[in-house]
């Protein structure tokens, strides 16, 4: 299975088993072994997927409150996933379980989601920064090192006369710079880990950074040349793109998910959501808690989990001591 359609998968599958319309004591499926209800269809469904069912409902309605889907935009992103499979689309989605109108439901969820991060989840400082950068190449070198003290140790070499190469040769771990003296070619912004990408532009030409810690380990990098790069348009004619870049970067390091679930979570809330039904109550609770309220409700249970301990002990010490004192 292509990957857009997988991404899709369990909310459309979530959104197929959605309750029925009918008569509740009308017969949706009839077999000799025994009918199975409307009503009874309903109940089984709630049970299994209510929760995830009224997740997806409020997703879709608290977020198209505020943004659109266009039918242009809509009809795109369906011909991309659709021309994937050709002739095969129907039977791709059959064999995932999902009906035309579960996908095309939870499609336009997946727009409105992308709209709500570039919206709210990518800052536009951030923004204005990756503009300003993107107006310039560098070419560049650097020393990749597993721990701090090791990158001040090649620093130092470097100050004391060993050529950058040499060091580069002897010390780093990207074992493919490495052989070339460390040199990486021209790169511009986007290319490296955010963390070596922002000390690479903040850096005068042939200065050494001090150590810049990434995923991947220590870094000492030198800018060696910058060139202006050409045909940039305005900020308002590459924001869209920008922020498009940025949110696959989100997508790919996970982080997405964890953003959209508070933006979610703060506009539910906003819209004052609520429900009366006991069985979805506790869920709706959950979806309506950021990341950072359930951190800190978590410590909040750890902190008094470490106390009932502490109190429970005392009270086991005390009733020792009394049982000594009564022999």
């Amino acid at each position: 299975m292509k990957k857009t359609v997988l991404s899709l998968t369990l909310a459309a599958s979530i959104l197929a088993l959605g309750a029925c319309s009918g008569a509740d004591d009308k017969a949706l499926v009839t077999s000799k072994v025994g009918d199975i209800s409307v009503a009874d269809f309903n109940e089984k469904a709630k049970s299994l997927t209510g929760p995830y069912v009224l997740q997806q409902m409020v997703t879709e309605k608290v977020l198209a409150d505020k943004y659109e889907v266009t039918d242009k935009e809509f009809k795109e992103a369906y011909d991309t996933t659709a021309s994937q499979f050709g002739d095969s689309f129907a039977q791709a989605l059959a064999e995932s379980g999902l009906t035309e109108q579960g996908f095309k439901d939870s499609l336009r969820v997946q727009l409105l989601q992308e709209k709500a991060l570039k919206d709210q989840g990518i800052k536009e400082e951030d923004v204005k920064k990756h503009y300003e950068q993107m107006k310039t190449e560098l070419n560049g070198r650097h020393i990749l090192v597993a721990d701090e003290k090791t990158a001040n140790e090649a620093i130092e070499k470097i100050k004391g006369g060993a050529s950058f190469a040499d060091v580069a040769k002897e010390y780093s771990t990207d074992t493919s710079s490495a052989a070339k003296g460390g040199e990486l070619g021209w790169f511009s912004v986007g290319m490296m880990v955010d963390e070596f990408n922002d000390a690479a532009y903040a850096l005068e030409l042939n200065t050494l950074s001090a150590p810049v810690q990434s995923s991947f380990g220590y870094h000492v990098i030198e800018i060696t040349d910058k060139r202006d790069v050409k045909d940039v348009g305005s900020f308002k004619d590459e924001e869209e793109n920008i922020r498009t870049a940025m949110l696959g970067k989100l997508n790919q390091t996970g982080e997405a998910q964890t953003i959209l679930k508070d933006i979610i979570a703060k506009m539910t809330k906003d819209a004052k959501v609520k429900t009366s039904d006991k069985d979805l109550k506790q869920s709706l609770e959950f979806f309506t808690t950021t990341s950072d309220e359930q951190a800190k409700a978590a410590e909040e249970a750890a902190k008094k989990a470490a106390e009932d301990e502490a109190k429970k002990a005392e009270d086991e010490d005390k009733a020792e001591d009394t049982d000594k004192e009564s022999k």
